[in-house]
C-alpha cells in the first residue's frame, strides 16, 4: 500500500472515530437531560427491591450449599473407599487437563 493510500484510510479511520465519538456525546446530553428531569426517580426503590431478592437469593444458595456439604460429608462416611477412590480420579483427571 503507497503511503498516500495508508494515509487516506487512516483519514476516514479518524473521520468514523470522529463521528463515534460526536454520537456518544450526544447520547450523554439526552441522558443526563433524563436524570435531570427526573426520569430516575424510582431507581432508589428498584435498588431497594433487587437488594431484598439478592438477600432472599443468597441465603436460598447459602442454605442448599449447606445441605450439599451435608450430603457429601453422609456420602463419605457411608463409603470411604468409594469417595476416596473418585477424589483420586478426578484429581488425577484435573492434572491431566492442567498440563496440556
Amino acid at each position: 500500500m503507497t503511503d498516500n493510500a495508508r494515509a487516506r484510510t487512516d483519514g476516514a479511520d479518524l473521520d468514523v472515530i470522529r463521528d463515534d465519538i460526536e454520537a456518544l456525546r450526544k447520547d450523554l446530553s439526552r441522558l443526563m437531560e433524563h436524570v435531570k428531569s427526573g426520569a430516575f426517580q424510582n431507581i432508589a426503590g428498584w435498588v431497594e427491591e433487587m437488594s431484598d431478592d439478592a438477600r432472599r437469593l443468597y441465603s436460598q444458595v447459602l442454605s442448599e450449599g449447606e445441605r450439599s456439604a451435608e450430603a457429601l460429608a453422609r456420602q463419605v462416611d457411608e463409603r470411604p473407599l468409594a469417595s476416596l477412590l473418585i477424589a483420586f480420579g478426578l484429581g488425577f483427571l484435573g492434572g491431566r487437563l492442567v498440563l496440556r
